[in-house]
């Protein structure tokens, strides 16, 4: 118990010897990641615009029929979220907006969820400019339902939000990753404070030399700075 307690004496006394270290590693490292997420990094803002599947035109009054159907809708938007990310519909949205980026580099900023237990799905589009992602969202919306009726021969996806330019960015954010910094800014100036002092050999108190010379102190030298 006595070791216990001694080790947890000497794990502080080595903090509070070095917390100048400690400190200015990680406020460096808070302020590096702020200057970075704030200044480098470009924005990323997303636009969302979202569809349903609404049930065939042929529905009776049966309820079973119309749970069939239900549950039909949701399989097909399962089916519809691949669909969205085809080249098949990407292609004309690239040649109609003029983007600067290929089928491959639009899919890569989209993003197709279908919402739990429901026959909506969802398709989102990440972008530095807010007007140029809402406008890409909606293009691919409109893609999409055209080619869905060529391919499937049904028309039944309705649009229910249009996406509108957002008005605050989803990355970087800039908050979290400071924090992020400043704990791991943290845990590194600590292991180094350790790693220093592992590595420091040097006597420097009476207590040094019982621990590590098991030696008696027969007396100390004060320092005098007035020559």
């Amino acid at each position: 118990m006595m070791e216990e307690e001694l080790d947890l004496r000497e794990v502080f006394l080595i903090l509070r010897k070095r917390i100048k270290i400690i400190l200015l590693i990680t406020v460096l490292a808070m302020l590096i990641s702020g200057v970075i997420s704030y200044y480098i990094l470009p924005p990323v803002y997303k636009a969302s615009t979202s569809l349903i599947i609404s049930r065939a035109q042929n529905i009776t009054i049966n309820n079973q029929i119309q749970l069939q159907d239900i549950q039909t809708s949701r399989m097909l938007a399962a089916t519809y979220s691949e669909i969205v990310k085809s080249r098949r519909v990407l292609e004309p949205v690239v040649t109609k907006l003029n983007l600067p980026m290929s089928e491959e580099d639009l899919k890569g900023k989209i993003d197709v969820t279908s919402k739990d237990n429901t026959e909506i799905i969802e398709i989102s589009v990440r972008d530095n400019n807010p007007e140029r992602a809402a406008e890409i969202a909606n293009a691919i919306a409109s893609s999409f339902m055209d080619n869905i009726v060529k391919i499937m021969k049904i028309d039944n996806v309705q649009v229910i939000d249009r996406a509108v330019p957002p008005t605050s960015k989803v990355s970087p954010k800039t908050s979290l990753n400071v924090v992020i910094a400043g704990v791991l800014g943290l845990m590194m100036s600590i292991f180094l404070v350790f790693l220093l002092e592992y590595m420091d050999r040097t006597v420097k108190t009476p207590d040094d030399i019982k621990k590590y010379l098991n030696l008696p102190v027969l007396g100390i030298i004060p320092e005098v700075k007035n020559k």
